[in-house]
């Protein structure tokens, strides 16, 4: 899984009629992905990678963002981990 701290970024990856982003909320760093924007064909992208069976638990936030003409719908998740 592929995620980025840009919104920027997200905004132009979501070309959807009704685009739904999700907002990754971690409380320590052993739930972080890893930063690969060093590695990244495009760094600008600030690309940051989560492991395999990584899934998202949604925590009943959302919001609607208004980001130019479009609006966003944003739910909050984290991060769990198959054992």
């Amino acid at each position: 899984m592929s995620t980025t701290s840009d919104l920027r970024v997200a905004v132009q990856y979501s070309s959807s009629q009704n685009p739904l982003l999700f907002k990754v909320k971690t409380t320590s760093f052993m739930e972080r992905g890893a930063d690969l924007q060093f590695l990244s064909a495009f760094p600008g992208e600030a690309e940051i990678a989560f492991g395999p069976l990584t899934y998202l638990k949604p925590t009943g936030n959302s919001q609607m963002l208004k980001v130019g003409e479009k609006t966003f719908t944003v739910v909050e998740v984290v991060p769990s981990f198959a054992s």
